[in-house]
C-alpha cells in the first residue's frame, strides 16, 4: 500500500535523523556545550559512517516496518540491538580509516544512550498518543448502561474485520476483553489494541483471571470453524457453554459460511434468564465551576512526568523485586469506573502470586501473599504504576479513589464527576476504617472544596498516614455529611456547584445500600 509505504519512509527518516543528530549532541554534552567549529567539522566523517550503517542495519532489521503504535518490550529490545550494531560498525570503520582521530573515546558511549533514548522515546510517545486517541474515541461512544464484554477465539481475517467493526459501529456497547489463539508466537501480543491472553484450551482459567480484574465476560465469539479447533479446545468451550450463562457464538457457522455447528454436534444451547449487567454510573453534571478543576489536569500531567523521572530508580527496584517475588507479569490491572463512569484499567504492581496452580485449581488468598507483597500494599508502593494512568489523563494525584463497582456507595454518580485519584480526602481521614457512604461523603466534600492548597495538604497528610497508619477524623466526617445533606437540596453554601436541568439529584439505584 502506498500509504503504508509512505509511513514506513517517515519512520525510517525519523530513525536516521536520530542517528545523525545523536553524535553532535553527545559532543556538545561532553564539551559542556562549549565546543568549536573545528571539532564539529572533525565529527562529520563519523556522522556519515553512522548514517551509512544505519541505512543498512535498520533495513535488514526491518525497523521501518514495525508499527510504532504497537511498540512492545520486544520491539524496544530489537531496536537496542540494531542501534548497538550500527554504532559498533561505525566505530570499527572510523578506527580503521583514521584511528578515530579527534573523536573522544567517551563520545560513542554518550551517543549510545542518546540514540536509544530518542528512538525508544519517539516510539513510546506515538503509542501513548495512539492509545489516548483510541481511549477518547471509545469513551465518546460508550453507552451509559455500560458495555458487554466479549472474548474472541481465533486469529483470522474475520477477527480483524470484527475488531474493526466493533471500533466503528458498537458505540461502546461491546468491549473486547481479549483474544485466545493456539499460536504460541501470538501470546502476549496485541491485535488492534486487544491482548492475546492464551490458548482456547485454557478458556476457563482466562475467564477466572479476567473476573479477578473486574471483567465479567458475557459472550465468547469463535472466529474459526469448529473443526479447526483441537479436541481440548472443543471440550473447554463446550464446558463453558453448558455450565454458565456465557453465550458461545460460532460466528463462521452463524454467518452461514459452514454448516450449523450446534446441530453437527447434536447440541442445544441452554437458555438462561440473564440478569442485567450493572450499569455505568449516571452522569450527573455537577463538576466544580471553579477554575481549579480545569487547571488540575495540566498540573497532574507535568507533575506525573517529573515524579516518574525522579522515582525511576525506585520503580526499577520495585519491579525487579516483584519479578523475583511473584514472577511475571509485573503489573496487575483491574477495570474501574473513572470520571463520569467511563471505565479504565487501573494498574498496580503485583503483590500476590497467581490465583491458580499448574492444574487450574484455585489457590487460597492467604497462601498467595508474601511479606514483600504486604509491605508494598502497606507502603502504597504497589500503586506507583498509576503514574501511567495519570499521564493518560485517566486519573489524578488527588481525588476520589477508583473503586470496583461492587464497592461503590449509593452516591457513586456524584463522586465520579472528577478524575479518580491515587490518594484523596477520604484516604487521609479514615481510609479503610470508614464505610463506603462515609468515603463518598468525604469525596463529595473534596469535590466541592477542591483547591491547590487543599491538594498540597492532602499530600502532606498522606505521607503522615503512611507512617502512622489510618485514623478516622470525626470532625471531617461531620463536615462532609453536612455538605452531603446540602447537596440533596441542591444548595451548597456559596460554592459554585451547578446542576444541569436534566440531572437528577436522586442517587444511582445500583449502589444503594445502608451504611453500617
Amino acid at each position: 500500500m502506498l500509504y503504508g509505504d509512505a509511513r514506513s519512509y517517515a519512520r525510517f527518516a525519523a530513525d536516521l535523523i536520530c542517528v545523525s543528530v545523536s553524535p553532535v549532541i553527545a559532543l556538545l554534552i561532553r564539551d559542556n556545550f562549549d565546543t568549536s567549529i573545528l571539532r564539529l567539522h572533525a565529527l562529520v566523517p563519523y556522522v556519515m559512517l553512522c548514517i551509512f550503517f544505519g541505512v543498512i542495519v535498520f533495513t535488514v532489521a526491518r525497523l521501518p516496518r514495525r508499527l510504532w503504535r504497537y511498540t512492545s518490550l520486544i520491539d524496544i529490545l530489537h531496536l537496542v540491538s540494531a542501534a548497538t550494531v550500527v554504532l559498533l560498525l561505525a566505530l570499527a570503520a572510523s578506527f580503521y580509516l583514521n584511528r578515530m582521530e579527534n573523536i573522544a573515546r567517551s563520545l560513542p558511549v554518550i551517543q549510545w544512550f542518546l540514540l536509544i533514548s530518542s528512538m525508544a522515546g519517539i516510539r513510546i510517545a506515538v503509542r501513548l498518543l495512539g492509545e489516548r486517541a483510541a481511549l477518547k474515541r471509545s469513551q465518546s461512544r460508550e453507552a451509559s448502561s455500560g458495555p458487554k464484554h466479549v472474548l474472541i477465539v481465533g486469529v483470522t481475517d474475520l477477527t480483524e474485520l470484527y475488531l474493526r467493526s466493533v471500533d466503528e459501529f458498537s458505540q461502546g456497547h461491546l468491549t473486547v476483553a481479549g483474544i485466545l489463539t493456539s499460536g504460541p508466537k501470538m501470546h502476549g501480543r496485541f491485535i488492534r489494541m486487544h491482548k492475546v491472553l492464551g490458548k482456547p484450551e485454557n478458556v476457563q482459567t482466562v475467564l477466572s483471571e479476567l473476573e479477578l480484574h473486574g471483567v465479567v465476560v458475557e459472550r465468547i465469539i469463535v472466529m474459526q470453524p469448529f473443526e479447526w479447533l483441537s479436541k481440548d479446545a472443543h471440550e473447554a468451550l463446550l464446558a463453558v457453554e453448558r455450565s454458565s450463562t456465557i453465550e458461545v457464538d460460532w460466528l463462521v457457522e452463524s454467518l452461514g459460511l459452514r454448516g450449523d455447528a450446534s446441530r453437527a454436534r447434536g447440541l442445544l444451547k441452554p437458555t438462561f434468564d440473564k440478569g442485567e449487567t450493572q450499569p455505568t454510573p449516571t452522569n450527573h453534571e455537577f463538576a466544580s465551576r471553579g477554575r481549579y478543576h480545569h487547571a488540575k489536569r495540566t498540573i497532574d500531567g507535568a507533575a506525573a512526568i517529573l515524579v516518574t523521572i525522579a522515582l525511576a530508580p525506585v520503580l526499577a527496584l520495585v519491579a525487579g523485586l516483584v519479578a523475583v517475588d511473584v514472577g511475571l507479569p509485573l503489573v496487575f490491572w483491574q477495570q474501574r469506573p473513572g470520571r463520569q463512569g467511563r471505565r479504565f484499567k487501573l494498574f498496580k504492581f503485583r503483590t500476590m502470586r497467581p490465583a491458580h496452580d499448574a492444574h487450574g485449581a484455585r489457590i487460597p488468598e492467604e497462601l498467595r501473599s508474601s511479606k514483600f507483597g504486604k509491605f508494598l500494599r502497606r507502603s502504597r508502593l504497589d500503586e506507583l504504576p498509576q503514574l501511567y494512568n495519570i499521564l493518560l489523563g485517566e486519573m489524578s494525584f488527588i481525588g476520589p479513589r477508583p473503586l470496583l463497582p461492587v464497592d461503590q456507595s449509593q452516591w457513586e454518580s456524584w463522586r465520579l464527576v472528577v478524575r479518580p485519584g491515587m490518594t484523596g480526602w477520604a484516604q487521609v481521614n479514615g481510609g479503610r476504617e470508614v464505610s463506603p457512604d462515609d468515603k463518598a461523603a468525604l469525596d463529595i466534600w473534596y469535590i466541592v472544596n477542591a483547591s491547590l492548597w487543599l491538594d498540597i495538604a492532602i499530600l502532606l497528610r498522606t505521607a503522615v498516614m503512611l507512617v502512622l497508619g489510618e485514623r478516622v477524623n470525626r470532625s471531617a466526617l461531620q463536615a462532609a455529611h453536612i455538605t452531603l445533606e446540602k447537596m440533596k437540596t441542591g444548595w451548597v453554601g456559596g460554592n459554585l456547584l451547578s446542576f444541569s436541568s436534566s440531572s437528577s439529584l436522586v442517587p444511582s439505584p445500583r449502589g444503594a445500600r445502608e451504611a453500617h
